[in-house]
């Protein structure tokens, strides 16, 4: 079992918050440059427009499954991010590098299981029927299945990210500490993600999602 650390628990807001900002800043401009940008060029396609919301990508010359792949390739840099953030928790000695490795484990992960529930329930985003879905011989059946993974997989994030936060505080009100942390990252993404989703001109489905934090 990874150590608890020694460290106050009583990180300054001004830390959680910076660190908050940094790490969506980093997702979303990585799952969709990195993640959609590259996919796109790898695949034969031609780049045409590029926001933390959108990633544009020409896709004409490409085969069905070329086109599933940049559009799950977002996702996929999430899931690297979620497991890079989890090693950067076990591996710190200092509370605000497990902090910040929590943050990026969190955001990550949460924002990958969010996806399926908000392509599902919406019909839009990377997964929807011209994305990773495209193609699929029931929709709807598909649509149930990203629904029932993105719940599961929501949950299991949610779990296991509160037992890391639980273990890198000390003292008698670790069950207070974890909350604050945990409401002050989920609301300073919440209002990042909000603000970009609403200058990037999203429309109210990408909106609501983005204010929720998925």
């Amino acid at each position: 079992m990874t150590p608890r650390s020694s460290t106050d628990p009583r990180a300054p807001l001004a830390d959680v918050v910076a660190l908050a900002a940094l790490a969506w800043v980093a997702a979303a401009t990585l799952h969709e440059g990195m993640g959609h940008g590259l996919a796109c060029t790898a695949m034969g396609g031609d780049p045409t427009n590029w926001s933390t919301f959108h990633f544009g990508c020409n896709q004409e010359a490409m085969s069905l499954w070329s086109g599933r792949i940049v559009a799950g390739a977002g996702t996929a840099v999430n899931v690297i991010l979620a497991a890079l953030g989890w090693l950067v928790w076990r591996g710190s000695g200092s509370l605000r590098g497990r902090l910040a490795g929590w943050i990026v484990f969190a955001l990550n992960g949460l924002t990958t299981f969010g996806y399926l529930v908000f392509s599902a329930v919406f019909g839009i985003g990377d997964w929807n029927g011209r994305g990773v879905m495209a193609g699929v011989a029931d929709p709807v059946l598909a649509r149930v299945g990203l629904a029932v993974v993105g719940i599961a997989g929501y949950y299991a994030v949610v779990r296991l990210a509160a037992g890391m936060l639980s273990r890198m505080l000390d003292g008698s009100d670790v069950a207070a500490n974890a909350r604050r942390f945990a409401v002050i990252a989920w609301m300073t993404t919440g209002v990042i993600s909000l603000a970009a989703a609403i200058a990037a001109g999203s429309d109210w489905r990408s909106t609501i999602g983005a204010s929720i934090g998925v």
